[in-house]
C-alpha cells in the first residue's frame, strides 16, 4: 500500500481547479511554478466522480505531457447525510451532500475507479455532516468505511481523513480517536492546518500529536474579518501560524506533500504563486 505522493522529499502540490473549470490553466501554471503533483477535486465544471472515464483519461494525458502526476483525489465522500437531514451551507464542489444510504457504497467504489484512472495514490475522505442532532451520523463505527478501507487497500490507495469544520470529527481528540481505531486498516489524515486554527487547535502539541498519521497537508490560509468571517488570503499572509507548526511537522514526517488551497478568487494565481514561494522558505530544507 502507498502511504503518500512522497518518498524521500515533501513536495508541492497544485489543486488546477482553484483556478477555474478548465485544468490547462492550473497545470500550466504548476509547471511554470515547477510544481510537480497535481490535486483533482473538480474539472470542467464538474466532480470528478462524476466525470465519465474518458475525460478523466483526458485530464491524466494532459497531466502526462506536461510532465505532472496526480498526488490525490481530492473527494466528498462522507461529507454527506441522509436526504431527510438539512445541511447548511456546504461547499462539496458539484457533488449532493444529501446523499441515500443505499448509493454511498456505489460512490465509494467509483471514488476508487477515479483514483485508479488518474494514478492518485491517496483519496480524502470526511466524517459525516454535522446536520439536526438526532440526524447526524458518527463515523468510527459506520460499517461503510471499514468496506471502504478494505476496497482501497485491495486497490493499492489509501484513504486520508480530513479535520473538516462543519463534519463530525474535527477536533484533535475525535481525530485521534479515529485514527488510532482505523489506522492499522490503512486510515490516515489530510491535515487542513487552517482548519486546525479555525477550531482553535493550531499548536505545536496538536501537531505533534496527530503527526504519526499524516499523509497529505492542506495549505490554506485567511484573515478575521467582520462578523466572524473569513478573507482567504495567499499562504503566509494570514492569521494561521504556519512558520511556528511547519517546523514542527517537517521535523516528525520529513517527506510529506503540501497542497495549496487558496480560495482566493480574485486573484487566485498570484495566491498560489506567493504561497508557494512562502511554502517553499518555510518548510525546512524547502519543498520540490
Amino acid at each position: 500500500m502507498q502511504t503518500s505522493p512522497a518518498t524521500t522529499l515533501s513536495t508541492l502540490v497544485l489543486n488546477p481547479d482553484e483556478l477555474g473549470p478548465d485544468p490547462l490553466t492550473g497545470m500550466d501554471l504548476a509547471v511554470q511554478l515547477g510544481i510537480g503533483q497535481l490535486e483533482i477535486r473538480s474539472a470542467e465544471g464538474a466532480n470528478a466522480l462524476t466525470l465519465s472515464d474518458e475525460r478523466l483519461k483526458r485530464i491524466r494525458a494532459l497531466a502526462d505531457e506536461r510532465g505532472l502526476t496526480v498526488a490525490a483525489l481530492a473527494s466528498p465522500l462522507w461529507k454527506w447525510c441522509r436526504p431527510e437531514a438539512r445541511p447548511g451551507r456546504v461547499d462539496s464542489f458539484g457533488f449532493p451532500t444529501q446523499v441515500p444510504p443505499g448509493e454511498r457504497l456505489g460512490w465509494v467504489e467509483r471514488a476508487i475507479e477515479v483514483a485508479g484512472i488518474l494514478g492518485a495514490p491517496v483519496v480524502r475522505v470526511f466524517s459525516h455532516l454535522r446536520v439536526e442532532p438526532e440526524l447526524t451520523e458518527q463515523f468510527a463505527g459506520d460499517p461503510l468505511l471499514a468496506t471502504a478501507l478494505e476496497a482501497a487497500h485491495r486497490a493499492g490507495v489509501r484513504l486520508l481523513l480530513e479535520n473538516e469544520p462543519v463534519c463530525t470529527v474535527a477536533h484533535a481528540e475525535g481525530l485521534l480517536e479515529v485514527l488510532e481505531r482505523y489506522h492499522g486498516q490503512g486510515l490516515g489524515l489530510w491535515l487542513d492546518v487552517a482548519n486546525l486554527h479555525e477550531v482553535a487547535q493550531a499548536s505545536p502539541d496538536v501537531v505533534r500529536a496527530l503527526s504519526p498519521y499524516v499523509g497529505y497537508v492542506h495549505i490554506k490560509d485567511f484573515r478575521e474579518a467582520e462578523g466572524g468571517r473569513r478573507s482567504f488570503c495567499s499562504a503566509g499572509m494570514g492569521c494561521v501560524p504556519y512558520t511556528e507548526l511547519l517546523p514542527e511537522l517537517h521535523a516528525a514526517c520529513p517527506a510529506l506533500p503540501y497542497a495549496l488551497e487558496t480560495h482566493v478568487r480574485d486573484t487566485p494565481a498570484a495566491a498560489l504563486r506567493a504561497g508557494a514561494a512562502f511554502l517553499r522558505s518555510t518548510v525546512p530544507g524547502g519543498l520540490a
